[in-house]
């Protein structure tokens, strides 16, 4: 009796009840509770199945006045999807090390070909177009070995590492390709070639270009789903990074907009293909300059 008084009194405890609220649950008078919690009396058959549930037992543990340690109570289980681990960037090789200081010297080589030719009163569209040639074939090489090296640097299986091969070379070409449609633009309008010509040649290699990119682009990201890739640095999360990544690629993408409606409106209204073009390096360099800034903040 003393076990189940003491019992019921903590219980009554727990959800903060007085004996004249439990008394008022079970419409009995709350000296009644009192002689049950002092072992004075002990409730009617009647009243054991209302008061387990109010206290959320059974009426097992009620009588026996403790809880029922062998019941197993199921729960459901959380599955936590088990962190996947990313493998650190494996350092550059010699072949990628040349590789990456090749491409910037192509880069070089098209500035220095650009002004030798540019002050003899060559034709912009030849020195124009060199230069252009020389770095869509850099960037193409710069992005091919960054793609490489993420996928050399996975754990993969063969057929998974030459399928990420095959992705980064497409990548890297499809990128190259939408800086050589510059090319035909910039050649064709120094001889006076109509605009009739030039502008669909530059438009179709555009439009090929962003495609591949498209393409190639969703089919990397779902490759780096299923095999993660490691990232050239460690990624940061945080709301505050969130919204400065936003507002730079709302402000480059406005950036480029803008250049190229002023290409456009310079080439249709004035004639001004040339030097209408150096809009999309002045853009790129303000696209530059605004991520340093966002890494900066980042930081």
């Amino acid at each position: 009796m003393n076990k189940f008084g003491e019992f019921l009194y903590s219980l009554r405890k727990e959800k903060g009840m007085t004996q004249m609220e439990l008394a008022d649950k079970l419409g009995i008078t709350n000296k009644a509770v009192s002689k049950w919690e002092t072992g004075e009396a002990f409730p009617e058959t009647g009243q054991l199945v209302p008061l387990a549930t109010i206290f959320d037992i059974t009426v097992d543990e009620l009588l026996r006045g403790e809880r029922n340690a062998n019941i197993v109570v199921e729960e459901q289980a959380t599955i936590e999807e088990p962190e996947t681990v990313i493998p650190p960037l494996k350092p550059m090789t010699k072949a990628e090390a040349y590789t990456t200081a090749g491409a910037i010297a192509l880069i070089l080589i098209g500035v220095l070909v650009l002004v030798s030719l540019a002050v003899n009163n060559i034709s912009h569209g030849i020195y124009v177009s060199l230069l252009l040639f020389c770095t869509a074939i850099a960037v193409v090489l710069l992005v091919f070995t960054s793609l490489r090296r993420k996928v050399r640097s996975a754990e993969l299986s063969e057929e998974n590492y030459q399928k990420g091969k095959k992705l980064a070379i497409m990548l890297s070409l499809s990128v190259g390709i939408i800086i050589a449609s510059v090319i035909p633009l910039v050649a064709l309008s120094a001889y006076d070639i109509s605009a009739a010509i030039f502008l669909p040649v530059f438009f179709a290699v555009l439009i090929i270009g962003i495609t591949l990119v498209v393409f190639s682009g969703i089919q990397w990201e779902a490759f780096n789903k299923v095999n993660p890739l490691p990232e050239d640095e460690v990624p940061v999360t945080t709301k505050q990074t969130e919204k400065f990544k936003g507002i730079e690629d709302a402000v480059c993408g406005t950036i480029m907009l803008i250049a190229t409606a002023v290409f456009l409106i310079l080439g249709f209204l004035y004639n001004r293909w040339h030097p209408g073009w150096v809009v999309f390096p002045i853009a790129g360099i303000l696209c530059g300059i605004i991520s340093s800034i966002v890494k900066v903040l980042n930081k």
